[in-house]
């Protein structure tokens, strides 16, 4: 009887005579070292894409640990903020770092694995096309452009997930395809540029469903479309210089438009994030942004309002009185206002006690 040329074992004799070489058993483990050798392969190929999937996956993980196995469909607003949501008015009153945070925090499982597979298909196509280096770079432009056309336009959303920078990185290879100088035969230009036209098309019109942040998308879209042009141009001459320029002129252009979009909305964001930290019990914080608040919008008796608040709960008397007195002035109409008002002035006036 023939046996394993690995183990020993007798292996059976088919009705032509023939044996097999190895037993089910070695042959089992050597397909999957195989299997093994051939998926590290591939995650070497795509080191980009890898190391986001990676990333996302190590945040996921982090947040499950905090929230607890309960939470695996649906993490609660505090998770995600502590994790680096993009809140509105936190990130337009200072926490600029959540425009890149809330590309990689994911609201639930559903969530975070339709993202992660659109990213692994995605992202392949695009270290393909530009690179690995330039597709990391599309990766975290796109998902800020997503994220601060989100919160531009509404300056109390808040927003997390990786599917900006997906759109991003459709928009990129859409433009590369279209316009840039990419190695790609015409019928496979053809091919990717139906395919992700199709993409587009349907996830924008998933996108209109109740919780879904359709803004962010078409701001990683549009990004995308921006960028990825002189970024297939860039990567089609084989020239790192100009790949980086491009790459410094979009961050520049995204500052830019970041600024703009935190002025305009300064003084709202500002009171917003006060009156945020105040339900939190965050009365430190709650103070430093109703100060701004006020600076910005003087005549704002909410802000004053909210500020003297901030000042009692403080225990900073004479300041809450003076900023009472403030809103009294701009609206004598808050009678909750004028009897805290009363109250710590009676107690300012009582004589001390020997």
């Amino acid at each position: 009887m023939p046996k394993c040329l690995r183990c020993g074992t007798e292996l059976p004799v088919n009705e032509e005579g023939v044996a097999p070489v190895l037993c089910d058993r070695c042959a089992g483990r050597a397909t999957g070292r195989a299997r093994s050798s051939m998926n590290y392969a591939m995650l070497s190929q795509f080191p980009a894409t890898t190391m986001l999937i990676a990333i996302n996956l190590a945040v996921y993980s982090g947040m499950l640990l905090a929230g607890g196995w309960g939470s695996v469909m649906n993490f609660g607003p505090d998770l995600t903020f502590h994790w680096g949501a993009n809140v509105g008015p936190y990130t337009l009153s200072g926490d600029y770092w959540r425009l890149v945070t809330a590309g990689f925090v994911h609201g639930n499982i559903l969530h975070f694995a339709m993202n992660m597979w659109c990213l692994w298909s995605l992202g392949q196509l695009s270290e393909r096309l530009f690179g690995s280096s330039v597709t990391a770079a599309i990766y975290l432009l796109t998902g800020v452009g997503g994220a601060l056309l989100s919160v531009g336009i509404n300056p109390m959303r808040s927003e997390v997930g990786a599917s900006g920078a997906v759109f991003g990185i459709a928009g990129a290879i859409l433009s590369g395809i279209k316009f840039g100088k990419v190695s790609v035969g015409a019928a496979q230009r053809r091919q990717i540029f139906s395919s992700l036209i199709m993409f587009v098309i349907f996830n924008l019109s998933f996108g209109m469903l109740p919780g879904i942040d359709n803004v962010c998308h078409m701001g990683g879209l549009a990004s995308g479309l921006l960028f990825g042009a002189p970024l297939a141009i860039a990567a089609a001459s084989d020239r790192k210089s100009i790949e980086w320029a491009t790459i410094a002129l979009a961050t520049l252009v995204l500052v830019g438009l970041g600024s703009w979009t935190v002025e305009s909305h300064e003084h709202v964001s500002q009171l917003a994030a006060g009156q945020m930290d105040l339900q939190r019990g965050q009365i430190a914080g709650a103070i430093q942004h109703l100060q701004r608040a006020v600076t910005s919008g003087p005549k704002d008796f909410r802000a004053h309002g909210l500020l003297g608040n901030a000042y009692d709960l403080n225990r900073q008397q004479d300041l809450a009185i003076a900023e009472y007195q403030t809103t009294l002035q701009l609206n004598p109409s808050l009678d909750e206002v004028k009897q805290r008002l009363e109250e710590l002035q009676g107690v300012t006036a009582a004589p001390s006690q020997k």
